[in-house]
């Protein structure tokens, strides 16, 4: 049985590059939709509202294909450090005005640095699933280690976890995928005890973004990432059924019913 590929974008303002940063987002959200596009690959874009409002049209055409999931209502909210009720109505926001441009539901939230308010908070908001753990350590930022691999429901809203790798939890995703290469990913990816792969990258990944940063953080970005994320998605795709996240939680939903009924 393949394993389903859950391919995710988050969709943004590149914030280091200031006054430039839509643009580059826009520009790597458009080499994003034609590598999905010449690969017939549906993938779920994780977009911020204030983004999305830049550009409007962009968004509308992506919804036609993919699906659009929220990423906060600006990608510099802390939602975590957040008062909750303050976290409640950012986040209602944002989903309305995705919800209004696209016109259709908006199902999913990843938080912007993966740093999420409560389920409590995300259930209130009309989320039904969201994928913003990630169960490794990034220094800085998060030590997940112990936190769990596998999809499971708090609150009413299903936790997809970013795929790391068994037992050290190497990341897989983004910056690692970059700087370690498609041999790596493909070594993880072999040895997952799941029976998904969900991953993540950054449009403005596919602009070079030299200027930006240091070496380690803008190394393969634009053409270069672009080539290595094809080249592996074309590895990765005879093996895999790719599904949208709000197709993947409604199996799940489904899957756990039916064996609830079964057990009872």
């Amino acid at each position: 049985m393949k394993k389903q590929l859950l391919l995710s974008f988050d969709l943004e303002e590149f914030e280091r590059a200031g006054d430039q940063g839509v643009s580059i987002g826009y520009e790597g959200g458009q080499e994003v939709q034609s590598l999905c596009e010449e690969l017939d690959i549906p993938a779920t874009f994780f977009t911020t509202a204030s983004f999305a409002e830049q550009v409007p049209d962009f968004i509308k055409e992506l919804a036609q294909y993919h699906e659009i999931a929220c990423h906060g209502l600006r990608h510099q909210d802390d939602y975590q450090t957040m008062e909750e009720q303050t976290a409640l109505n950012r986040l209602y926001q944002g989903k309305m005005l995705l919800e209004h441009l696209i016109e259709k539901k908006i199902h999913g939230f990843r938080a912007p640095r993966m740093r999420p308010p409560s389920y409590r908070v995300l259930h209130s908001a009309g989320f039904s699933y969201s994928s913003s753990l990630h169960p490794t350590y990034v220094p800085g930022r998060y030590n997940l280690l112990k936190a769990p691999c596998t999809p499971f429901e708090e609150e009413g809203v299903l936790e997809i976890p970013v795929s790391v790798s068994p037992v050290f939890r190497f990341p897989l995703s983004w910056i690692w995928f970059r700087t370690m290469g498609s041999s790596y990913a493909k070594l993880i990816i072999n040895r997952l005890k799941t029976d998904y792969v969900c991953i993540y990258f950054h449009p403005w990944e596919f602009v070079s973004i030299k200027a930006y940063g240091g070496p380690l953080y803008t190394w393969h970005t634009g053409t270069p990432f672009k080539t290595q994320l094809k080249t592996f998605l074309q590895w990765i795709l005879p093996h895999t059924r790719p599904v949208l996240m709000s197709e993947f939680t409604r199996e799940y939903s489904v899957n756990a019913t039916s064996t609830h009924h079964v057990s009872g």
